[in-house]
């Protein structure tokens, strides 16, 4: 809630009908690597006390969200907040253009519940990643809108290169209005799902994701040009990258600092850069 209301008169909620939540449940079993429901109960609050309409929290993962939503504590959200609860596997699909490993083409399903919304906001856990270095919220809600009915998550797994440039794209295309990155208990070593709790007491939270996103994974001992998807959203101006340009709220990032241990693929995770690319976003 105190990381909502430093960044509350940049939250525009006016004429706003369809709000969406993406929660993390990339495990509906392992509660660390899952967003906390005390995590989501202060954001509704704060919603609520602005915002009378539709709210709609949502996720696709392996098996059932219901079960996730179950086992987390969701359901008492329901009637506690007039929330619906999805699973985005259910949804509406729109085919989207991404790429492949030798990057051809590749259609891909993308959740029309994300698309339709007019209000996107991603809160889940700091994480490492076996992939892309960390998880944050723009990689919450790209990874989150893919089905896996149609094996499109793991499609989207075509190498270090394409993967980084696939959730760029998505970010380009469907990106969150609002993140809230939940680090009071963070996951390091071998993320997103089996690594080791950090202790860590920081909550990020912006309009602009992608400095909520780098912000983050500086303070967690990362360096934005290890990160490709982070890299080419700042610099295709999708938000700010550089801590410098950044008009910080609240802690002095020097006393947050956290050295995350990252995962044990993360030096073959750097190679993510490819000429090919490079001219296909004109960079």
């Amino acid at each position: 809630d105190a990381a909502l209301r430093l960044v509350e008169n940049e939250i525009d909620l006016e004429g706003k009908q369809n709000l969406f939540i993406k929660v993390n449940f990339v495990s509906t079993h392992n509660q660390l690597a899952a967003t906390h429901v005390d995590s989501v109960r202060p954001l509704l609050k704060f919603l609520r006390g602005r915002y009378d309409g539709k709210i709609t929290i949502g996720e696709s993962t392996l098996g059932l969200a219901d079960a996730g939503y179950e086992r987390f504590g969701y359901l008492d959200l329901i009637k506690e907040f007039g929330v619906e609860l999805v699973d985005l596997n259910d949804s509406e699909w729109e085919l989207i253009e991404l790429y492949d490993s030798a990057l051809r083409p590749m259609k891909l399903h993308f959740a029309r519940q994300v698309i339709d919304s007019d209000y996107r906001i991603v809160i889940g856990p700091a994480k490492t990643h076996d992939t892309v270095v960390v998880t944050l919220s723009i990689k919450n809600l790209t990874m989150g809108g893919l089905s896996f009915t149609h094996g499109d998550k793991q499609r989207m797994h075509q190498g270090y290169p394409a993967h980084n440039l696939n959730l760029y794209l998505l970010a380009a295309a469907y990106p969150p209005h609002l993140g809230i990155i939940d680090g009071f208990i963070g996951m390091e070593g071998d993320g997103p799902v089996f690594g080791d709790p950090v202790d860590w007491g920081v909550v990020v939270a912006s309009c602009d994701t992608v400095a909520a996103d780098c912000l983050a994974a500086q303070l967690m001992g990362f360096e934005v040009s290890d990160i490709g998807y982070l890299w080419y959203c700042q610099r295709k101006g999708l938000g700010v990258g550089d801590m410098r340009d950044m008009d910080i709220l609240g802690a002095n990032p020097k006393d947050c600092y956290h050295r995350f241990q990252p995962h044990s693929t993360y030096e073959e995770q750097k190679y993510w850069r490819d000429e090919k690319i490079s001219k296909i976003l004109k960079i």
